[in-house]
């Protein structure tokens, strides 16, 4: 069971996290049918490995096994193509959410930080079903790492933290998936599927060199949580704004229609900077939206790879 702090309740409760293995559980069994394969998980294209369903090609990257050469790519465009393959068995499902004070914001059905839980109860599912290992890191108040698990039963107390109340320390005001990555990139090892489930606020190019490093030793995804109310300014009046992990507020009047501009501009190219930035990295961005159905958009992000 999901305690809540202080009386808080938590994100998900209990019988949330139970509906949603529930749900992921009859989309798995439908698409085992469809599919014929043992270990075919609805969310199994998110990552790619070493295994024995051909997924895609790319250029070939020292150490590629020679074996898994595409030699009619290679032949059409005059350069070295290695072919990927969908890994079934044997996985590692690596599972980050982030939970800084800015990922308790909320505007329409959830705050981000529930949606994040979402996203990692509904991956986290999908691998036990399909035989895979789960394990990860809840950031927020600090970072605790959760070992790997094939069970239920094991892979609940990572759900139960990613869905906990918010953290109330003064230790939480600092923490976000920025900060921790470089010692998330030690802990991190070749081969695993990794997701990151964050906002990516605070993600600048000063990270390229450990994304690289994630992006190059693993199958690495990226879920990027987002809110409509952060995408543009309503014209809403004189708003009173507090930091969510503490500060002075600031006062803003959104009657001004060039800041509502501006705002909506720095707000396009923040996004367009963090998807250039994960592409170099080779790390694959789906964003996730708090209003909408978090299920139906993994499930549609699945059907695009």
């Amino acid at each position: 069971m999901i305690a809540g702090a202080a009386g808080n309740p938590p994100l998900l409760s209990t019988t949330e996290l139970e509906a949603l293995q529930w749900q992921v559980m009859e989309k798995w069994q439908r698409n085992r049918h469809k599919t014929r394969a043992p270990h075919a998980g609805p969310f199994a294209s998110f990552f790619r490995g070493q295994g024995m369903e051909p997924h895609d090609s790319r250029p070939y990257q020292p150490g590629d096994d020679i074996r898994h050469m595409d030699w009619r790519a290679t032949a059409r465009s005059g350069r070295a193509i290695s072919k990927v393959f969908l890994d079934e068995r044997g996985r590692r499902l690596f599972l980050i959410v982030d939970r800084h004070p800015g990922m308790f914001f909320g505007t329409r059905r959830e705050l981000k930080a529930a949606t994040a839980a979402r996203c990692a109860a509904i991956l986290a599912f999908s691998a036990l079903a399909a035989r895979e290992h789960v394990a990860g890191a809840i950031i927020g108040d600090g970072i605790r790492f959760f070992p790997p698990a094939t069970t239920t039963n094991g892979v609940l107390p990572l759900l139960y933290a990613a869905a906990a109340p918010a953290a109330v320390s003064s230790a939480a005001r600092n923490d976000s998936l920025a900060t921790h990555l470089p010692v998330l990139a030690e802990r991190i090892e070749a081969g695993m599927d990794l997701c990151l489930i964050s906002d990516f606020h605070g993600l600048t190019d000063a990270h390229a060199p450990l994304l690289r490093n994630l992006g190059g030793s693993c199958a690495a995804h990226a879920l990027q949580v987002w809110d409509p109310g952060e995408e543009s300014l309503e014209d809403a009046g004189v708003l009173r704004l507090c930091p969510p992990g503490g500060g002075a507020a600031l006062t803003v009047d959104t009657h001004d229609a060039a800041l509502r501009a501006h705002y909506g501009r720095t707000m396009t190219e923040r996004r367009q900077a963090l998807a250039r930035l994960l592409q170099r990295s080779g790390v694959t961005l789906t964003r996730i939206a708090t209003h909408r159905d978090t299920l139906g958009q993994l499930e549609a992000a699945h059907a695009g790879y």
